[in-house]
């Protein structure tokens, strides 16, 4: 994908190591076995791998940079300071986009022999106990209805709601945040909703908002572009499927379809 952010890593070949270049947009976006025959398992490998080392050479940068500015010596206001803060800031933005990364690496690698008896109402709200100083940040509120249990990966679905509550919040109107799930049967399972009334998007935002590291226009609200990307790849693993509507300034409703218990 254009503008995708890229991992440089080495791979040592004889003596000597050579760069390989890999654009990340090329790996999330389609978590299917490439053309060489690597598996889901094999990226999530090198993906959580990678992010493992990425992770500590970036918050080195971080702390160093860090600890030069608070020992005193660099002048208030000068240019190194400027300069280093802008090296701060970019190493925290680089930590965001290594853990999201790392989320993706791990449902990347979801499969159906981890599965079981998932109770939805408990993993819920194991989320809100998590995101409480956020929603209490905002003066948010988010409630459910009764939620069913499903045959899945309790961690990967504690993950999925937590970034659609988490994206709501983000992307909030004025008014105060407010966030509603429900849970409806289906002939092919239970349709599940998580209605915001937040500030909405044009109905040709709909379907990009999936792809990964796309954002709305004109909203650089931080974040690595990747929350709404791992929610797709967890329902899909799971055998179902995900999808949004919304209009501007009338909040947006996200759906998503699980099968039932077996």
């Amino acid at each position: 994908m254009e503008g995708a952010p890229i991992i440089h890593t080495p791979e040592v070949t004889g003596s000597s190591p050579v760069a390989l270049t890999i654009p990340l947009g090329d790996i999330v976006s389609s978590p299917r076995p490439p053309a060489d025959g690597h598996s889901d398992r094999e990226v999530s490998d090198f993906l959580f791998r990678a992010c493992h080392d990425l992770r500590a050479s970036s918050r080195a940068v971080r702390v160093h940079s860090e600890l030069i500015l608070k020992d005193g010596e660099v002048p208030a206001g000068s240019t190194l300071e400027q300069r280093l803060g802008f090296v701060v800031n970019g190493a925290k933005k680089l930590d965001v986009l290594i853990d999201s990364l790392g989320s993706y690496s791990v449902a990347l690698a979801t499969d159906a022999s981890s599965f079981q008896s998932s109770p939805l109402d408990i993993l819920l709200r194991s989320v809100l106990k998590k995101l409480d100083p956020e929603i209490r940040g905002c003066g948010g509120e988010v409630t459910s209805g009764p939620l069913p249990s499903v045959n899945g990966h309790p961690d990967r679905l504690m993950q999925l709601f937590e970034n659609l509550i988490r994206n709501a919040l983000v992307h909030r109107s004025e008014a105060t945040p407010r966030v509603r799930i429900e849970a409806a049967r289906q002939a092919d399972g239970w349709l599940f909703t998580v209605h915001d009334n937040g500030s909405g998007m044009e109905e040709s935002s709909l379907e990009k908002i999936f792809l990964p590291f796309e954002r709305l226009k004109g909203k650089q609200l931080g974040g690595a572009g990747l929350g709404l990307t791992i929610c797709r790849l967890i329902v899909e693993r799971h055998g179902g499927r995900i999808w949004a509507e919304s209009k501007p300034g009338e909040g947006a409703k996200f759906y998503f379809v699980l099968p039932d218990e077996p």
